[in-house]
């Protein structure tokens, strides 16, 4: 009894060190993991013996842990599994360890679909137990808790705390985690152009295999947007993708061909945002996504000077060249709509390739990749039609969002409070430093950093209450004299920045938090 008491006590420490909520369960995340990291060491194994029996533990796994799941939710992901393992023993008896590769991308891409459904049914059924265990799947694969943009962390937090949040906030988790699988399948595409550039035909039927894994799980919410028949385009470009990187042709024929496809879905991804499919919005929306995903993909790239992940790093400058390409290809037509933020734009590129060629800090990348999405906002907005607001009303904004900040801090809620201080920086300080500085560049210079840095490092750092109140309080005494100035700046064109595929967040009621949907 003693001894369980120790392990239990040894499991609590461990969770409040690490920050996860108690209760939350990594069970199925930590076997899904188990399956990928087996059959990735069968393919690595001089012997076949040892291979084949690492084969039959992930399958195992598979059947001890998801397939009454597939069974009950989607009985085609089992036979895709079920098949992909047994042709994965085929390979290996082979010795076709690049083909046991790419079932191996069957095998783990399936399991986020089946994970995926069982988050869905547990939304319905508002069953926040399963959704915790099957969400760990998601967590474990795409370190969701990382991505301080995402309202899903801060959903999870609540629902462990309380299980009838899961009514509130099951919209979010399930569209946050369709715009991953969104982004995968553009990512893919992309990465599998890029490397046929290289003349890497390997690599390039991977990224196709996973693209159209990835967007299995996609799939069923693409025929309830835009119907059976538009759903299936979208699934045969995805296949054709792989018929492509799997064909004899020469490679030239192949990337032209790539290239062909990706369009294609790229056009069918942007119907399914309900985006504007003028040659404009298709750009803006494209820079937007290749901008996230170089943000991701640097962050694991590069520490401290130096590249640690060589294939992430190359993926970076994947995206980012198609985005530089695509912007100064729509140079004159972003110009006509805004020079400002044409320009500005243009100088946040120039930046983020600087950083990126000298293996600079990922933390400087999500700074100007967050800025440039407000240019690329601001342009789709005066594009689509302009609303405007003061810089009165840009300040108010501001001061309520740091008031949130102390609200939530002092409640224990950090993720909530770095994000209220995120928000008042990039999606409201932004639009008015410019005129302020213009009037008071010290005053200008002194809030940005006092919002910007101190602040929110300070949260991150867990500093005491009392010493981030003090500092949200200084700043809001900054702010009101910033209202005496800024009267003289007019009125501002109001953007929606566009941090997600479906959904903004605004500030309301519970939390202050509330979603809009895009259609």
């Amino acid at each position: 009894m003693n001894n369980l008491k120790i392990i239990l006590g040894i499991a609590v420490i461990s969770l409040l060190i690490s920050g996860i909520p108690p209760g939350y369960s990594f069970t199925l995340g930590e076997e899904w993991a188990s399956i990928k990291s087996l059959l990735s060491d069968a393919e690595k194994s001089s012997q076949i013996n040892d291979a084949l029996d690492k084969v039959n533990q992930a399958k195992s796994i598979y059947e001890n842990n998801f397939k009454q799941a597939a069974l009950e939710s989607d009985p085609a992901s089992n036979t895709l599994i079920e098949n992909a393992f047994s042709d994965i023993i085929s390979n290996l008896n082979s010795g076709d360890v690049s083909m046991a590769e790419l079932n191996r991308q069957i095998v783990d891409k399936t399991i986020y679909t089946i994970a995926y459904l069982k988050i869905d049914q547990s939304i319905k059924t508002q069953n926040s137990e399963q959704l915790l265990n099957w969400y760990s799947v998601m967590e474990k694969k795409f370190k969701i808790s990382e991505k301080e943009s995402f309202v899903t962390n801060h959903a999870i937090e609540e629902i462990t705390a309380d299980a009838d949040e899961i009514e509130e906030y099951g919209d979010v988790i399930r569209n946050e985690l369709l715009g991953i699988f969104k982004l995968k399948i553009v990512e893919e595409l992309e990465e599998a152009v890029g490397a046929l550039e290289k003349e890497d035909v390997a690599s390039a039927k991977k990224f196709t295999y996973e693209g159209l894994y990835y967007y299995r799980t996609l799939h069923p919410s693409v025929i309830e947007k835009l119907g059976e028949e538009t759903a299936s385009e979208l699934l045969h470009e995805m296949e054709e993708s792989v018929a492509t990187t799997s064909s004899e042709t020469s490679i030239l024929e192949m990337k032209n061909k790539l290239v062909q496809i990706t369009e294609g879905v790229e056009l069918i991804v942007r119907e399914y945002e309900g985006q504007d499919l003028s040659s404009v919005g298709l750009a803006l929306s494209a820079i937007r996504d290749r901008l996230n995903l170089v943000d991701e993909e640097y962050a694991d790239a590069v520490d401290g000077g130096k590249i640690i992940n060589q294939e992430e790093y190359d993926e970076t400058l994947v995206f980012l060249n198609k985005a530089i390409t695509l912007f100064e290809t729509h140079y004159d037509s972003f110009n006509e709509i805004s020079n400002t933020d044409t320009e500005a734009l243009k100088n946040n590129l120039n930046q983020i390739k600087s950083i990126i060629d000298s293996k600079g800090n990922p933390s400087e990348i999500g700074i100007l990749v967050a800025k440039s999405q407000n240019n690329v906002a601001q342009l789709a907005e005066l594009y689509g039609g302009v609303e405007e607001i003061t810089s009165l009303e840009y300040v108010a904004k501001i001061k309520d969002l740091l008031n949130d900040v102390k609200e939530h801090y002092a409640l224990g809620h950090n993720d909530m409070a770095l994000q209220f201080a995120t928000t008042a920086y990039l999606d409201n300080y932004e639009f008015i430093e410019g005129d302020l500085g213009y009037h008071d560049p010290e005053l200008m210079e002194k809030i940005e950093h006092d919002l910007r840095e101190e602040l929110r490092e300070m949260i991150r750092t867990g500093a005491p209450s009392e010493d981030v109140n003090a500092h949200v309080d200084m700043i809001l005494e900054d702010l009101t004299i910033a209202e005496k100035i800024v009267p003289e700046f007019g009125t501002i064109t109001l953007l929606v920045l566009l941090v997600s595929i479906t959904t903004v967040v605004i500030f309301s009621k519970k939390l202050n938090l509330s979603i809009i949907k895009i259609p």
